[in-house]
């Protein structure tokens, strides 16, 4: 069963899809979950997690099935157009008065062998194949879609996690200097060079550091949770990330550049594309309702009638023309024309979000950008200011209230930082997947 999907999936993306590749789409290669396992105690990477998701999420084994779905219904209206040849065979047994004996009466026996052959010709059966082909790109484009949002969804959960744990690890470090503080202040109270009041408040900032790192612990521990769902991983299984520096996409690019590669490579457009091709297909049909169907049925009856044949072969070719339908056709045109319109409309729509997401995914990287270069800045400047504070409060320049608001400052200035070096990698992510049709989002 695997090897027919691979063959399946191979045929619709093309003889340069490997058999790894047609693997992971499908979530079926055997050795996709003992990967997984063996990798739980080492450090995951980027690239790995979004193979881990491709292979092993089960929206995107549900993707899979619907294209599947779509490349069957291909192969039906294919088989539409080639012989198909029914047998029948009927045995009967009669009695029946003779007008004109002898005998007056006689009982018999027939056996009559059928052989029907409709001949698929004119157009709608070719339609029929455009139509199915054309829904079985849209499908294609909807799986490209849906990988997307995935890896999409896993880039952010990456970069989430990262963030979240350099938070907590900023918290420690926060909470560390906060207890540096106070056992200095303590020390220097003992020998009398400073009041009890700045003990207490010394003791404030490490209730608050204290209070932020368990916060910071549980939002890792949440970001972990989410991406390992994402992952099909056991929630609980601990998750070990390598550092992962993004490919700067929004530098090589101009706006009005991205909004063009967008639409170019949407496959939400390619998929609305396809859909009103199809439509069109389906339409043409439709108004072939009076098309005439044409049928051959060979035929053997044979028989111990003593008064007609007890042999009788017969050829007959049969044409059907519908006359009239009650409104049907009408009512069917009117229901594909209806429909070619909406997917026209989800087509413009389409064009219109692929482009404005790209828009805003581009200036989200330019101005993540700027933040994270800003606030690196910014945590530059604190540091500084935090030392030449604390080497004056040590000589007695300064009072320790500068001291810990230099450090509250510092702490919020790296934690700034942090969040913006992460946001800008999660937006580059994001923009690289709507404008690369196979992105290169990240140097590993």
């Amino acid at each position: 069963m695997r090897l027919r999907t691979i063959a399946v999936l191979s045929r619709a993306y093309g003889p340069g899809i490997s058999l790894a590749m047609c693997a992971a789409l499908i979530g079926s290669c055997p050795q996709s979950h003992a990967q997984i396992t063996a990798s739980a105690g080492s450090a995951l990477n980027l690239q790995s997690a979004e193979s881990q998701a491709i292979a092993q999420n089960p929206t995107a084994r549900a993707a899979s099935q619907t294209l599947l779905q779509a490349l069957a219904k291909v192969d039906q209206a294919k088989a539409q157009q080639r012989t198909q040849i029914s047998f029948s065979s009927a045995a009967s047994t009669s009695s029946a008065d003779v007008i004109q004996g002898p005998p007056d009466h006689e009982s018999f026996q027939t056996l009559q062998n059928t052989l029907s052959i409709p001949l698929p010709l004119g157009l709608r059966p070719r339609l029929a194949v455009s139509q199915a082909e054309r829904q079985a790109d849209a499908a294609r484009a909807q799986f490209d879609a849906a990988r997307i949002t995935l890896l999409t969804q896993v880039d952010t959960a990456y970069y989430d996690l990262l963030r979240k744990q350099a938070l907590l690890a900023l918290a420690d470090q926060t909470l560390a200097e906060a207890e540096r503080a106070l056992s200095d202040v303590q020390k220097r109270n003992k020998a009398g060079d400073v009041p009890e009041l700045d003990v207490l408040r010394a003791q404030v900032p490490v209730s608050a550091a204290r209070a932020a790192r368990a916060q910071a612990e549980n939002a890792a521990v949440v970001a972990r949770q989410a991406l390992s769902a994402l992952l099909s991983r056991d929630l609980d299984a601990p998750l070990t990330l390598e550092e992962t520096t993004p490919t700067l996409v929004s530098e090589g690019h101009t706006e009005a550049e991205v909004r063009t590669l967008a639409e170019k490579y949407s496959p939400d457009v390619r998929a609305a594309e396809a859909t009103v091709t199809a439509n069109e297909e389906g339409l043409k049909s439709t108004r072939l309702w009076r098309e005439p169907a044409l049928s051959l049925d060979l035929s053997d009856a044979r028989s111990n009638d003593k008064t007609g044949f007890s042999r009788l072969s017969t050829i007959q070719a049969t044409v059907t023309i519908p006359l009239t339908d009650g409104g049907l056709a009408r009512g069917q045109t009117r229901e594909a024309e209806a429909a070619l319109a909406q997917a026209k409309a989800q087509l413009e729509a389409s064009r219109s979000a692929a482009i404005t997401a790209a828009g805003a995914a581009y200036l989200n990287a330019r101005s993540a950008g700027a933040q994270s270069a800003a606030t690196a800045a910014a945590t530059q400047n604190a540091q500084v200011v935090y030392e030449k504070t604390l080497r004056g409060y040590q000589q007695g320049l300064f009072p320790l209230s500068d001291v810990l608001n230099a450090q509250s400052a510092l702490a919020q200035a790296r934690i700034a930082e942090a969040q913006a070096r992460y946001d800008r990698a999660a937006a580059e992510s994001t923009l690289a997947l709507l404008i690369n049709p196979v992105p290169e989002k990240a140097a590993l």
